[in-house]
């Protein structure tokens, strides 16, 4: 896009063609061209979705692929194979034709990849000169050799720990409508490790992973024609054994280098730090600045901070839980506005990207973070996020978890003191049922309608007193206090005690997994009988077998990291089924997938699934294995590394799935805010590819509206790669604070090595 920006710059208008972006091997008898043409120039701040601008110079797809056009020497190409796909996109629509929209003018811009099948391979150490058609693109001349960096070999972007178990690099490629690259003649043949120098330092064996008939899902229809979200053949380069600090290549002669990459003991430190900013990033009710951000924005939605907003945040004792959905359905305005009480001055929830509404699962981001701290202690320090709070005496990530229990206790605290509430409370705030949000507005200029907080319920209550009991008991491992001196076991207790007092029969169904998180934070804070009690009545029908899911995980995952004194036939079921489900979502997923990243196998494509590493069970499994079974520990902490690999960079786009983070990553996401502000900070991370559930789009806000953009057709694309980067479809691009990026920093800073 820098290119395309110093292009429009000097002439002033669209470019004449496509650009190069670069060309490399793929095979040895395989160069791959990549072509841009053009980008958007999107609205921002005070404009309207119709502002953006497009400036596209569309390839001529019958000159790209018509191989008599391409010179080899004397020669001209055996054959041109192409994939193509949308990858910036407009907001807007003109008219509707038949069953969708269309539109008359441009409204997308896209990338093309040529495969330029040679009439001889290309020898190690020498190189070829391919003449493009004229007019192709802005280069008639590429030049490719086995130096370059090449497509086909996938690694972790920023990089491995030195002790890590397991430590591979990968050789594969889908070439579109040529299909998976054969790379079987390179079984058996070596890779090798270049140093920064261009020395060859370790030499390995190209080694067959899987074929791309092996299923890596339940869903086999979502990435066709087998389940395989690589649709490629997969070889693998293992170097696991070596372990010497530096930054290196990985080589595969014939076909071309991998990007760099680093092995030290912090290498995945840049991707904790840069998702739990993204958290910051996210916090409602406070002003973003200098030296905290270069980001800067005014604080939103906080009565007592921005302007217009004073008296617009309203609490209502129409509960959530009564609601037809959480969200905002027409027919719960009329109880929403009958029971309104009166203003509040509470703030400072996290924002959700698109609606900057607050949920009762955000408070899942507190519990996660906590969990990393238990499990890696030694890996957070204070200062190492630049936030705030930083040098308060806390580590930074345990500041990051009381952001939002802080707000459950000013809203708590400010519902009894204006009598509005009993001791509990509810963490949906939201402002869809009085208004929408306006182009180009941004969240601090959204103070044109009513916000309400929900009435009070158990289910929330719970989630905040388990919240305020596990801030409680890290805090007490560690010999800290709150430096706000929020006596986080008051709130808990009491909290809790009105959670049971209010839950009526019809909540039983939805508070059962919070209740359990709370009582096992309180018994390992207090060691209360009464609360283990809860958990034996609650887990009843939890086994040794079990594999558990969702929400289940917390209290589980808790009681089997902190009751010291817990029951040994409960300890013991709960230990099991914390183990049995590692074992499935860690062990075994990654066994069957061809890039070794571990999560639940029957999880479907989307939210996050092909983005967002989410095996906290596997985390919480290598710590309790840690001593007992160090075999088994280390497998773990093998499936949490090879799985983090997938998420930054092994897998088919060469990507960090975030924001500003390694050479290739994402971006453009949806987030209005940032789209106002015109920059993104880096360590968001979107939902990412969505499989297909309909042929085409009603418009740049689906996610199918660039499936007509694909080819070939959509169905023959893989999984991993039906990333088309439209910033515009929130079903894609955007994110939660709980589904993302909260996994992600804890799942990151597990990894992050020693702060120390």
């Amino acid at each position: 896009m820098l290119a395309f920006s110093l292009l429009l710059l000097s002439q002033g208008s669209a470019p004449l063609t496509p650009q190069l972006v670069d060309a490399c091997l793929i095979a040895p008898s395989i160069a791959m061209v990549h072509l841009n043409e053009g980008y958007v120039k999107h609205h921002s701040l005070g404009q309207k979705h119709t502002d953006d601008q497009v400036f596209t110079a569309p390839m001529n797809v019958g000159q790209a692929t018509n191989a008599s056009n391409f010179r080899v020497g004397s020669q001209t190409a055996l054959r041109i194979g192409r994939k193509s796909k949308g990858t910036d996109f407009a907001w807007f629509t003109d008219r509707w034709v038949g069953d969708r929209f269309e539109n008359d003018r441009p409204d997308h811009v896209k990338e093309h990849w040529l495969y330029v099948v040679l009439p001889s391979a290309v020898s190690t150490g020498s190189s070829t000169s391919i003449s493009l058609p004229k007019g192709l693109c802005d280069k008639q001349i590429v030049k490719v050799d086995d130096s370059m960096r090449s497509e086909a070999i996938h690694v972790n972007l920023l990089g491995y720990v030195p002790d890590a178990p397991a430590k591979y690099g990968y050789l594969y490629h889908w070439a579109g409508d040529m299909g998976s690259v054969d790379y079987a003649p390179f079984s058996g043949k070596p890779f090798r490790l270049i140093d920064s120098q261009g020395k060859s330092v370790f030499e390995g064996k190209v080694a067959f992973r899987k074929k791309r008939s092996e299923p890596e899902t339940a869903h086999v229809q979502e990435s066709k024609p087998f389940g395989n979200y690589l649709n490629a053949d997969v070889y693998d380069c293992d170097f696991s054994s070596f372990k010497t600090p530096g930054s290196y290549r990985l080589k595969v002669d014939g076909t071309g280098t991998s990007f760099p990459f680093k092995i030290k003991a912090d290498a995945l430190r840049e991707a904790y730090v840069a998702t739990t900013r993204s958290l910051y990033h996210n916090r409602s009710g406070i002003e973003l600045k200098k030296p905290f951000t270069e980001s800067v924005r005014p604080a939103p939605h906080n009565p007592l901070l921005t302007p217009g907003f004073k008296g617009k945040l309203v609490y209502t004792t129409s509960r959530m839980l009564d609601w037809k959905t959480s969200d905002s359905t027409p027919e719960d305005k009329a109880a929403m506005e009958a029971g309104i009480k009166g203003p509040l001055d509470a703030w400072g929830w996290y924002q959700d990207a698109g609606d900057w509404d607050s949920y009762p699962t955000h408070l899942r981001v507190a519990t996660e973070l906590l969990m990393a701290f238990q499990i890696a202690p030694e890996n957070f320090r204070d200062g190492d996020l630049n936030i705030p709070e930083s040098g308060n005496g806390i580590p930074d990530i345990l500041d990051e978890a009381m952001w939002l229990p802080r707000f459950g206790y000013r809203l708590r605290s400010e519902l009894l003191a204006k009598k509005y509430g009993t001791g509990g409370l509810s963490l949906r705030v939201c402002g869809d049922q009085f208004g929408a949000d306006g182009e180009g507005t941004p969240s601090w200029k959204d103070v044109n309608r009513t916000w309400i907080v929900a009435g009070e319920d158990p289910m929330s209550t719970f989630r905040y007193a388990g919240a305020a009991a596990h801030v409680a008991l890290v805090l007490k491992s560690q010999g800290l206090n709150d430096p706000e001196k929020v006596d986080w076991k008051k709130e808990a207790v009491e909290s809790y005690r009105w959670a049971l007092a209010h839950t009526l029969a019809k909540d039983e169904v939805v508070v059962k997994d919070y209740r359990t998180y709370a009582a096992a934070a309180l018994f390992a804070l207090t060691e209360d009988v009464a609360y283990e009690t809860q958990l034996k009545k609650d887990w009843a029908d939890i086994q040794e077998w079990t594999i558990y899911w969702g929400d289940q995980q917390y209290g589980l995952g808790l009681y089997a990291l902190s009751a010291a004194k817990a029951d040994p036939a409960l300890m013991k079921r709960v230990r099991g089924a914390v183990l049995a489900t590692a074992n499935s979502h860690g062990l075994e997923s990654a066994s069957k997938r061809a890039l070794r990243w571990g999560g639940d196998f029957n999880m479907p494509m989307l939210i996050g699934q092909q983005t967002t590493p989410l095996i906290p069970e596997v985390a919480v499994a290598m710590k309790l294995t840690e001593k007992s079974d160090p075999e088994k520990s280390r497998a773990y902490r093998s499936v949490l590394f090879t799985t983090a690999d997938y998420f930054l960079g092994t897998n088919a786009l060469n990507m960090v799935w975030m924001t500003g983070v390694g050479p290739r990553n994402v971006t453009q996401f949806f987030h209005l805010d940032f789209w106002c502000l015109g920059k993104f900070p880096p360590g968001f991370i979107p939902y990412g590819p969505w499989r297909k559930e309909k042929p085409y789009g009603n418009g740049p806000w689906d996610s199918h509206w660039a499936n007509k953009t694909a080819y070939p057709d959509i169905d023959q694309w893989p999984g991993n790669e039906m990333w088309f980067s439209n910033r515009n479809s929130p079903m894609s691009s955007e994110f939660t604070v709980h589904q993302n990026t909260g996994p992600a920093a804890a799942f990151y800073g597990i990894l992050a090595g020693s702060a120390k």
